[in-house]
């Protein structure tokens, strides 16, 4: 059992979520992450971006009325400069938090490594640390 699941060699292809605002949540991925779009859907309320050449998000529309928005519920990024994205964030007045929920404040991880998470429009958190790097 432990050959195959090796063999499979499985890796995440990507993610979805449920957004209030399609063009909004775009605009925000866009302008804050650096996410394109990569395919256009016949279906005018879910678009794909992809980001770092494979990673792949798909936002769809929808009521988000019963979405769990908890910080320990999120999806990570690593980058390869904190302290310039840090200050990027800074310079654009985008509000980023440590675990506790401390504004412009920095956590490090058990294993060393920074972290901070920033909300999206909808409420969902990303963290962006620089594992990795």
């Amino acid at each position: 059992m432990e050959d195959f699941l090796m063999d499979m060699d499985y890796r995440i292809d990507h993610f979805s979520l449920l957004v209030n605002d399609l063009t909004r949540s775009i605009k925000f991925y866009s302008d804050v992450f650096g996410f394109e779009i990569i395919e256009e859907s016949n279906n005018d309320k879910i678009r794909w971006l992809k980001i770092g050449g494979t990673d792949t998000i798909h936002l769809s529309e929808g009521d988000t009325s019963t979405t769990s928005l908890r910080k320990d519920t999120h999806f990570a990024l690593r980058v390869r400069d904190f302290d310039a994205f840090l200050a990027e964030m800074q310079n654009r007045k985008i509000a980023y938090y440590d675990w506790p929920g401390d504004i412009n404040k920095v956590g490090e991880r058990f294993d060393g490594y920074r972290q901070v998470y920033i909300q999206d429009p909808d409420g969902y958190w990303i963290e962006v640390n620089n594992h990795g790097f």
